[in-house]
């Protein structure tokens, strides 16, 4: 049977609550899919893990993913039993200043809870001059500049990078947001890229593109909340570097390697988590996120493989990583 789509009301204060979609899966009667604009704490999940099963009981398998656009529908009154769904009275959608605060807070927080947080990683995503909100036509420039494909192939491919950030040392990095195709987790995972260790980047690293982009992905994933994430044009999105993440995700769970290896190595460049993640990751697993990553997922852009240098296909001349690629 077809997914069945949805609103819930999630309650925010004692006088207001916030309306979000859900999709109830037509192939397992007991999985619903919530998608938020916002990142996700404990408190957070219990409202939504409360809100599903009141709607419907038996939905106990409840995952939490990303909504299309950023935008928050603020309802001024709590559902009642007269009116279980009322309509936004108030739509907030977050201007680039306030998506660069969001994600440069998620970030922080993450990092903050981690004891990982350094005067370098502060002052890095302070600096909001190297977040650029592009026009399409220059986004699509910078997708043709970095891009092993075809230049004439770029306005196509461009579509599904949701951003790009260059390759470099640490706070000297540009980060290039789609306008039509990003969310603030897109931009808290280029602010990952912004600030990991230049070590991943050096020539003979032991760890691929593919492995950067989970554990990119596992952080990006671990601070917001979510249980996975989503990308792409409408009527096109797909999975954020699933198998790539899944990958990551399955050896912390698995004791290959452990979250916090996963934070030294990333953020600090530390040697021996380093080599165990690489040990792994080149192992069996290595080759499912290596064959996933095709000439449309690169490294820059939304679900998938790395894209490119940009975003969007797979790696060309090296100079930037990107942000999610749908598959």
């Amino acid at each position: 049977m077809p997914a069945t789509r949805g609103h819930l009301y999630l309650p925010y204060d004692d006088n207001s609550s916030i309306q979000v979609d859900y999709v109830h899966s037509g192939s397992n009667a007991r999985r619903t899919t919530v998608l938020v604009p916002f990142a996700v704490d404990a408190a957070w999940r219990a409202r939504i893990e409360a809100a599903v099963r009141a709607k419907d009981p038996g939905r106990t398998d409840i995952q939490i993913s990303n909504a299309a656009t950023g935008e928050i529908r603020r309802v001024s009154r709590q559902p009642t039993a007269s009116t279980p769904s009322p309509e936004p009275d108030h739509v907030v959608r977050p201007t680039a200043e306030q998506n660069n605060d969001r994600a440069r807070n998620i970030v922080g927080n993450y990092l903050t809870g981690s004891d990982m947080y350094t005067d370098q990683h502060r002052s890095t995503l302070a600096d909001d001059s190297r977040v650029h909100h592009p026009g399409y036509s220059e986004f699509v420039s910078q997708v043709a500049a970095n891009d092993a494909g075809a230049p004439g192939q770029a306005f196509q491919r461009a579509a599904h990078v949701e951003g790009i950030t260059t390759r470099g040392p640490v706070g000297e990095r540009a980060t290039y947001l789609n306008p039509h195709n990003h969310t603030v987790f897109a931009q808290a995972h280029e602010n990952f890229h912004r600030i990991e260790h230049p070590s991943l980047q050096a020539p003979g690293s032991r760890l691929t593109d593919s492995t950067v982009e989970g554990m990119t992905e596992y952080l990006t994933q671990s601070a917001t909340g979510l249980d996975f994430r989503t990308a792409g044009p409408p009527g096109q999105r797909g999975f954020t570097y699933r198998e790539e993440t899944r990958t990551v995700r399955d050896a912390v769970r698995g004791g290959g390697y452990s979250n916090q290896d996963v934070q030294r190595a990333y953020l600090r460049g530390s040697e021996s988590p380093t080599e165990r993640i690489a040990q792994v990751q080149n192992g069996g697993t290595a080759a499912i996120a290596r064959m996933t990553s095709t000439p449309d997922a690169g490294r820059g852009g939304t679900p998938g493989a790395r894209p490119p240098s940009g975003g969007a296909s797979g790696p060309s001349n090296g100079q930037q990583r990107g942000g999610g690629l749908a598959k």
